[in-house]
């Protein structure tokens, strides 16, 4: 199935609240076998929403997850819209206008519930209703013409209730094969040089993906496949995943995260400045054992035109290492930069005793 996921609110495109929902349903559709190659933010306007629907079905889509709009005020209109795409009439249910009463009740304590709340009450004949138990708006799944829309709260707490006790369990029935993922993690080699190498590879897969994730000392190198079980899936994966342990030998490392790893092997230390134009941050922590011998770490700091060399010398156990990192303009700006290039050498220092 090509899932396709918009997320209505226009507090989303004024970057007033983080965008949480689309990863959650991402990983849902990820754990059904489904493929999401779309997400769209849109906001509360009527005819934008009926062309992000529009767009996304004639792209491929067999069902489009929509979040937010459920509520009852008058720019609340994902589920009349949805509806109307697929040319479907919204119909007074009774029994879902009794429980929006009785949840409005509980929780205003008013007597008199206002009008505009049993908006919420309406849905399409024979959709199948996503029940939302700590929220007033429930969701639906309508579907017309082979085109599926699934309506659900905007709340991320209501949003991720219904997707874990309800809609998950509805759309097993379509579940397909699922994406199984194996990771090697590189370090000491840059994700161009990465790319470089694995080329011919890259090029040569079709059951298999191949993708590059940098980040500021490590490169993951991801192969996915699609397979019923895991049994299958690592079948198809070992052949590359021999390949790639044979091409990238000198740079795997086995640890998941390089920080971690190194505050559980790193001695007492001490950070001595050779400047004082610069220092790290109040919270820069390699992590301390409290062995006997003392690495010292120094920091020096030069100024470039275009903008600051950081000098660092490790110094333990009659063992020296030596480097410079340059940092565009403020070397503050490129602070994480810093701090992981220093956390990839002291690892390596320590983990890899000929490195220096």
């Amino acid at each position: 199935m090509n899932v396709e996921i918009i997320n209505v609110g226009t507090e989303l495109l004024l970057g007033e609240i983080v965008n949480t929902n689309a990863t959650y349903i991402q990983k849902m559709c990820k754990d059904l076998g489904f493929n999401v190659y779309y997400q769209t933010t849109v906001g509360d306007n009527h005819d934008r929403f009926k062309e992000c629907l529009d767009v996304a079905f004639k792209r491929g889509a067999n069902c489009v997850i929509t979040t937010g709009g459920l509520g009852p005020t008058q720019d609340d209109l994902t589920k009349e819209l949805s509806a109307e795409y697929l040319g479907l009439e919204l119909l007074y249910n009774e029994e879902e206008a009794k429980k929006v009463e009785e949840k409005c009740r509980f929780v205003t304590g008013w007597v008199d519930i206002p009008e505009n709340n049993f908006k919420q009450a309406f849905f399409p004949k024979d959709c199948y209703i996503l029940e939302n138990e700590v929220g007033t708006a429930n969701g639906c799944v309508m579907s017309k013409d082979k085109k599926m829309i699934v309506n659900l709260p905007g709340p991320p707490k209501e949003m991720v209730y219904v997707v874990d006790h309800v809609l998950k369990d509805y759309l097993s029935q379509f579940k397909q094969d699922i994406i199984y993922t194996y990771d090697f993690l590189t370090m000491g080699i840059g994700e161009s040089r990465v790319d470089e190498v694995l080329a011919d590879l890259i090029e040569q897969q079709d059951e298999v993906s191949i993708a590059l994730y940098a980040s500021e000392e490590t490169v993951r190198v991801r192969l996915g496949c699609k397979a019923s079980d895991k049994e299958t899936a690592d079948k198809k994966i070992a052949p590359i995943k021999t390949e790639i342990e044979k091409i990238l030998k000198d740079y795997i490392i086995k640890e998941k995260n390089l920080k971690e790893a190194l505050a559980n092997i790193m001695p007492s230390y001490w950070t001595i400045y050779e400047c004082d134009n610069f220092t790290l941050r109040d919270d820069f922590n390699l992590g301390h054992n409290h062995t006997e011998d003392t690495m010292n770490l120094l920091i020096d700091c030069r100024e470039h035109p275009l903008g600051s060399i950081i000098k660092v010398t490790i110094d333990y156990q009659g063992r020296k290492d030596v480097f410079e990192i340059p940092l565009l303009k403020d070397p503050t700006l490129s602070y994480n930069k810093l701090e992981s290039k220093i956390i990839e050498r002291v690892y390596k220092f320590l983990t890899q005793p000929g490195y220096n």
